[in-house]
């Protein structure tokens, strides 16, 4: 037994990219699959803009110090962020038990 050929009888190439899309476009989403796509791409700005907004004070050398420069909040952005991926994944789910169940449907009638 040669170690190698189990490893080239088990050996599978890479998809390649129009393999890919075309297994992508063929698939009809419903409107959960979609909205919960562009919910995520508004959710991504808004984390952007969000973190922008409320800003953060950088820490200066002096605890009673009146200035304070303006920094960009990364973690409101990142939370952001989580939570609506979060989101977008649970309406993404919703969205593609509708389509099995629908599959389903098509297939008993």
């Amino acid at each position: 037994m040669d170690l190698f050929d189990e490893v080239s009888k088990e050996k599978k190439e890479f998809p390649r990219t129009k393999s890919l899309k075309k297994s992508v476009e063929k698939r009809n989403y419903n409107f959960y699959q979609l909205f919960s796509f562009w919910l995520f791409v508004i959710i991504f700005f808004l984390g952007i803009i969000f973190g922008n907004l409320f800003s953060t004070c950088k820490a200066s050398t002096y605890y009673f110090s009146s200035n304070c420069v303006n920094q960009f909040n990364y973690s409101l952005m990142v939370l952001i962020w989580f939570v609506g991926f979060v989101i977008s994944v649970c309406i993404f789910a919703v969205g593609h038990i509708i389509y099995l169940l629908e599959d389903i449907n098509k297939k008993l009638h």
